[in-house]
């Protein structure tokens, strides 16, 4: 029986809001989380996110992933850092959220979660393959899930994705993202059109809804200077 899990996680985007939730759950069941948080700095409200859950220990560093600019540095120290954090907890098992760690000496079983990756969205956004320069990103990527004692996936377009970009792995299943509804109470709708999403991300393509915007007969129908933000990449930022 798991009694005590090690996950890591970082605090850009959805991997957070997962990582939460998963972790209230676990913890409502009675095990114990050391969380580690990867890849940038922790807000207060999500410091506080993390304090709020009985049986979890927070550890957060701001050591880059494989996905950001220049990150083997910081992945080989992250590696170490996590290794320690291993050795003083002793999990039952390792739940990582990076493809990065798969393959550090565990002394637990491993089970990897595919949330993303450049390879899928580059494939679907710039309609390629990856270029030459994330050559080094795409080993790391296939190496940690061929090293995972199981792969899972949100969807199964996602695993299916990992497949073709990165060739098969021990096992692989679907296990659909939840959030519990407690969260989202029903109210009064305010007047406004409104959009959520990473600006500087392509794939979440907010320029087509800036140019709409300027044509719609909406009250104030307009987006700040979306330009500049739309040309920085997010890739390696």
């Amino acid at each position: 029986m798991v009694q005590k899990l090690l996950m890591t996680t970082d605090p850009v985007g959805g991997v957070w809001t997962y990582s939460m939730e998963l972790c209230k759950e676990l913890s409502a069941r009675g095990i114990h989380i050391l969380l580690a948080s990867l890849g940038g700095e922790l807000t207060e409200t999500q410091r506080k996110q993390a304090k709020k859950i009985k049986f979890l220990h927070l550890e957060a560093s701001n050591f880059r992933l494989e996905w950001m600019r220049d990150p083997w540095q910081d992945t080989e120290k992250a590696s170490g850092w996590l290794a320690t954090l291993e050795e003083g907890f002793t999990p039952d098992i390792i739940h990582l959220n990076q493809y990065c760690f798969g393959c550090l000496s565990w002394n637990a079983p491993v089970v990897m979660v595919g949330h993303s990756c450049v390879a899928s969205w580059w494939n679907a956004v710039k309609n390629s393959s990856l270029p030459e320069e994330w050559t080094r990103y795409k080993q790391t990527v296939k190496t940690g899930l061929q090293c995972a004692d199981c792969v899972i996936a949100p969807t199964k377009a996602m695993l299916t994705s990992l497949r073709k970009h990165y060739g098969l792995y021990r096992r692989g299943t679907v296990i659909p993202n939840g959030r519990t509804t407690r969260y989202f109470k029903p109210g009064l709708k305010e007047n406004f059109i409104f959009t959520a999403g990473r600006i500087w991300d392509e794939g979440k393509n907010i320029r087509v809804l800036a140019e709409v915007a300027r044509s719609i007969p909406w009250p104030d129908s307009r987006l700040a200077d979306f330009s500049t933000l739309a040309n920085t990449s997010w890739l390696r930022k």
